[in-house]
């Protein structure tokens, strides 16, 4: 598809960023990742993580918004193709987009709270 080739690799990283700014604007569940994201590197850096806790933690929260940017992508194509006619396949493809999201966050959850929990523990004690 020619048509929609880049010419050069800056407007590649263009188009790149305008989609995820356009994603941040029009979804409310990734501008809430974003804001846990920043607060959970915040904690990480206050908590005195390793740089090997950090990057686990950074995977994570890329593990996260990858599934919530493929999710935006899904509910865009099926609500354009679909438009207004109920379709079982449509909500199909949108619940299954919808559940990559919650094991990516269920996942992630997990990793954090085997990174934080003995750091507060050992905080508390």
């Amino acid at each position: 598809m020619k048509k929609y080739r880049h010419k050069t690799t800056f407007s590649s990283f263009l188009s790149a960023y305008r989609g995820i700014r356009l994603a941040a604007k029009s979804q409310k569940n990734l501008r809430t990742g974003l804001l846990i994201a920043g607060f959970v590197l915040t904690s990480g850096i206050l908590l005195k993580f390793t740089v090997v806790e950090m990057a686990l933690i950074t995977l994570s929260i890329g593990f996260v918004l990858f599934a919530e940017l493929t999710n935006t992508v899904t509910e865009f194509v099926v609500d354009t193709y679909f438009r207004t006619k109920y379709s079982e396949i449509a909500k199909m493809s949108k619940d299954v987009a919808a559940g990559s999201v919650l094991l990516a966050i269920f996942i992630s959850g997990i990793i954090g709270a085997i990174l934080f929990l003995p750091k507060i523990i050992a905080l508390i004690m």
